[in-house]
């Protein structure tokens, strides 16, 4: 039983490669369409495309279902790899791979915004911002995000776009590095559970 596991697990770390090189290849259109870009997109797609009508996982055209499929194939290899040693999987162990899962797209995604809203305000005090069409797509995924955010706190009054990005700026950092305290917090809890 041991072997069929540690199988399963290469089997599972093998497809990932191939769903990580499907997913690049993606992002250059010739070689989408060559014959091994066909032959990954037989194999990988159906996977990906489970993931792919998951509204959170989309940011105006940026589209991060494939970082939650990779990290469904994650948690697979994880736990037949636990098994393949022999390792009792308990709930205790499930639900901290979970909340870790869970938690390490989340932060990922808060980082990218982080990166995304930092880039977009030094533009902004810069001034280089004008008439440039890859500001104002950005500006039409990113304005609706800020705003909501800024929102919650200014009590419903308008806030200037930059101060809108310098709020939003903050509370993203004070959530990536308040959330990695909070789930560290719940990972330790799970770890005394018991079953």
């Amino acid at each position: 039983m041991l072997y069929i596991f540690r199988t399963l697990t290469a089997a599972i770390s093998i497809y990932s490669l191939l769903c990580i090189i499907r997913i690049f290849l993606t992002w250059i259109p010739g070689l989408s369409y060559s014959p091994f870009g066909r032959f990954l997109s037989s194999i990988c797609d159906p996977f990906l495309n489970l993931f792919s009508g998951v509204r959170w996982l989309r940011f105006g055209a940026i589209d991060f279902s494939p970082i939650f499929a990779l990290a469904v194939l994650s948690m697979a290899s994880f736990i037949l790899e636990r098994l393949s040693r022999g390792t009792q999987i308990s709930f205790a162990m499930i639900l901290a791979l979970v909340i870790e899962t869970a938690w390490s797209i989340a932060a990922a995604l808060i980082l990218f915004l982080i990166i995304i809203v930092a880039i977009r305000l030094v533009v902004a005090w810069i001034g280089s911002d004008r008439n440039s069409s890859l500001w104002y797509q950005l500006d039409s995924s990113l304005s609706p995000f800020v705003y909501s955010i800024t929102k919650l706190f200014s009590g419903g009054r308008p806030v200037a776009y930059k101060n809108a990005l310098v709020f939003a700026l903050v509370m993203l950092i004070v959530l990536r590095f308040g959330g990695g305290i909070v789930v560290g917090i719940i990972l330790n809890a799970c770890i005394r559970i018991p079953f």
